[in-house]
């Protein structure tokens, strides 16, 4: 007679926190062995870096109007098919930047980025589905925490193999990581069950959804803070290297730093457990005020470059401290038979905060320095921290 599987292997066999956060750790890496190579494509196949912006505009803005699709995919399929159809797309994606045209590369970062907010929301349809209310303060950090070597790994490698080994290896690397996701997904057999009644009412105007959203004060809570974490990350991943280059850093110092920055997010059930003991209101203005005056140190230092990186660096745990519980507000707010309407408004601070903050950046770097970036994003993360007083204080 065969021993029974241990029973973390077993947990890995049916939905749960610790099957939702490998899920969502495969899903990072398929997307993230892409993120550094976009931006190179891009700039090879349209020569310029205006053109490159544009591009990165153009195809954002189309992925966020196709996301009011979403709701009425998951009242019509179920959120199986929307997961399902997300992994499919991620699997194409690189069979479209393969052809290396602009037709290729525009229907690919279109198709990316929308493939990216269906598995967000059938996600965390999911995860509000299977984990009770009470546990997301202990699931939440472990989902960022099985991302963590992902984001941190994942660009690097995709580099890596693209220039090292062939564009192949990188889109192989991608498609394969869809795959397995897809394969895992359909292995696992999660069914969304009552938690979305078969007879809700369908919602599909997306005024409609966006206006029921704003007229709840803590749903508006939620995006708000979520958007003010995600903002941070985008400026980092866009403003951090930019700063680092200036300063004088080499590539392999600016590769090292991002990396390093990016490794804080193992630092998450450290910060979950900090947040069990806090509450998440305590946790959230904590790490919003953090946030903002080590963001704003990047500023202060910013002709002192150890200093700066070093102000840098806590920024990023700051951040990672948000990771953790920034999306409890939310989870625990939203009503059950609203689920899929309301998750996709969520949804949309993604990828808003990668559109919006460039764009506003923009014009402040026409008149002013790069450090008023950070000092931006400083001031943005204390209004965070303030709106978070709101916060129920049982949450």
């Amino acid at each position: 007679m065969a021993a029974p599987l241990p029973a973390w292997i077993r947990a890995l066999g049916k939905p749960g926190a610790t099957t939702f956060a490998l899920m969502f750790a495969i899903d990072s890496l398929a997307r993230a062995s892409l993120t550094t190579v976009i931006p190179l494509v891009a700039l090879r196949t349209l020569g310029n870096a205006r053109d490159v912006s544009l591009l990165y505009t153009v195809t954002g803005w189309s992925a966020v109007a196709v996301s009011f699709l979403i709701p009425w995919i998951v009242r019509r399929y179920r959120p199986r098919r929307l997961y399902s159809m997300g992994a499919a797309i991620l699997v194409i994606v690189p069979l479209l930047l393969a052809t290396h045209t602009l037709w290729g590369l525009a229907l690919g970062m279109a198709l990316r980025a929308f493939a990216a907010a269906c598995l967000l929301n059938g996600l965390n349809l999911y995860y509000m589905a299977y984990i009770r209310k009470q546990d997301f303060v202990r699931s939440e950090p472990l989902r960022a925490f099985f991302a963590a070597a992902c984001w941190t790994l994942g660009p690097g490698i995709g580099i890596i193999l693209y220039d090292h080994v062939g564009p192949w290896a990188t889109y192989l690397l991608s498609s394969g990581s869809a795959v397995l996701l897809l394969i895992y997904f359909w292995r696992m057999r999660a069914e969304y069950g009552p938690a979305l009644p078969l007879n809700a009412k369908l919602s599909t105007n997306p005024i409609a959804n966006i206006r029921r959203y704003v007229s709840q004060p803590r749903l508006r809570l939620a995006w708000i803070l979520s958007f003010g974490r995600e903002v941070w990350w985008s400026s980092f991943y866009i403003y951090a290297p930019v700063y680092l280059v200036a300063v004088g850093r080499s590539d392999t110092a600016v590769a090292l730093i991002m990396s390093g920055c990016t490794a804080m997010l193992f630092t998450s059930p450290i910060m979950g457990w900090v947040g069990q003991r806090l509450g998440a209101r305590r946790h959230l203005i904590l790490a919003f005020l953090s946030g903002a005056v080590t963001t704003m140190g990047v500023a202060v230092f910013f002709h002192l470059p150890w200093w700066s990186t070093l102000c840098l660096g806590l920024s990023a745990m700051a951040a990672v401290a948000l990771d953790s519980v920034v999306s409890i507000p939310f989870l625990r707010a939203v009503k059950a038979r609203e689920r899929p309407e309301m998750t996709m408004v969520f949804s949309m601070y993604r990828d808003l905060a990668g559109l919006i903050p460039p764009m506003l950046f923009s014009l402040l770097l026409t008149f002013f320095d790069l450090p008023s970036v950070f000092i931006s994003v400083s001031l943005f993360m204390v209004y965070c921290a303030w709106l978070a007083r709101w916060i129920p204080r049982g949450m």
